[in-house]
């Protein structure tokens, strides 16, 4: 079977399984009618949120990119942006690709070099994420603990300490010795790095690396470092103001939208599925049970919750594919003036 048509093909099947677990038991009235009770003032509110987030989100990479001596406009970096969405609501991990070679048809900025761009971003929102997480403890310590119990107690009970499961841990310890003695031997042997498909690897990385050491040529760091704050604040923000707009959720307090937020980014990065679908059904309605909801209710309003913000994002991110085209166009005339001239 095709390798690649199995890792296009797992995350599908794990987003459907997800959601068919989660949404089997929610009668789809109920569902209907959290939607038809929306207050559309809010859901409104909603989307200008989700529009500024991707502008700071792209004035962010704006910086890094500018580091690297590139010059990108904010709109163009803001389009490029928004077709990674789309690409990673369609394939996980595709986003990043997506973008950096958009931007490299509009503005010439070599994929490489972007790709290390965003590595750099990924490095600080991993930290920002793990702030969050320790806010989220500090916050809600008590609820964090039930939470994690609630959610690996199954899997608990299904590996209890018998021989069985000591016979899968000592399979897998050997297992993972082999595998570091063999990443140790070949990299110890020069023929490895000698080999064309390694030396074009490390052209790569170097390439990446550089464009990854660009976060310590930022110009203007405490700027980068803002744009980050206020992009975190915005998705928090999101979620608080979509509680408004719902009778289920008007009355949860803020640090309900600092959970659901925290829930999710580790569930995107754990089990990454297209747009977060299933994982985040199933994360934030065990999170909501914590705040006094029924499994049902979780279930129905992380469904509203997810649908409202991926319906506003998906809107955005369509609208740069059709505006793509244009951008290389006119990349493409500028060049062939410049010949003439």
């Amino acid at each position: 079977m095709n390798k690649s048509f199995v890792r296009q093909a797992l995350p599908v099947l794990l987003t459907i399984g997800l959601l068919w677990y989660v949404l089997k038991d929610v009668p789809l009235t109920e569902l209907a009618a959290q939607f038809r009770l929306a207050d559309y003032r809010w859901l409104a509110l909603t989307g200008l949120l989700i529009g500024v987030y991707h502008l700071v989100k792209a004035a962010r990479w704006q910086l890094t990119l500018q580091a690297l001596g590139y010059q990108p406009t904010l709109f163009r970096t803001t389009v490029a942006l928004l077709a990674g969405s789309l690409a990673s609501m369609l394939v996980p991990g595709a986003g990043e690709i997506t973008r950096c070679g958009t931007l490299q048809r509009t503005d010439g900025v070599p994929l490489a070099q972007g790709i290390g761009s965003v590595v750099a971003e990924r490095v600080v929102d991993i930290f920002m994420l793990l702030l969050i997480i320790g806010l989220t403890v500090l916050l809600e310590f008590r609820r964090v603990g039930q939470y994690l119990v609630e959610l690996l107690s199954p899997v608990v009970h299904r590996f209890s300490p018998n021989g069985q499961s000591n016979t899968l841990l000592i399979g897998l310890t050997i297992g993972f010795l082999t595998i570091v003695v063999l990443l140790y031997w070949l990299l110890r042997s020069p023929a490895f790095w000698q080999h064309r498909l390694i030396i074009r690897l490390t052209t790569i990385a170097g390439e990446i690396k550089r464009g990854f050491l660009s976060i310590q040529q930022l110009k203007r760091p405490w700027l980068f470092i803002f744009l980050t704050i206020l992009s975190y604040g915005l998705i928090f923000l999101t979620t608080y103001t979509l509680f408004f707009a719902s009778p289920r959720t008007v009355t949860l307090p803020p640090q309900a939208a600092l959970t659901i937020l925290t829930v999710s980014s580790i569930g995107g990065i754990a089990v990454p599925t297209q747009g977060g679908l299933g994982t985040y059904h199933f994360l934030v309605s065990r999170a909501l049970v914590l705040y006094g909801m029924t499994l049902t209710e979780g279930v129905i309003v992380a469904t509203f919750l997810h649908a409202v913000q991926t319906g506003f994002a998906l809107l955005l991110s369509s609208l740069s594919f059709l505006i793509i085209p244009l951008l290389i166009t006119n990349r493409q005339k500028k060049q062939e003036s410049n010949l003439v001239k």
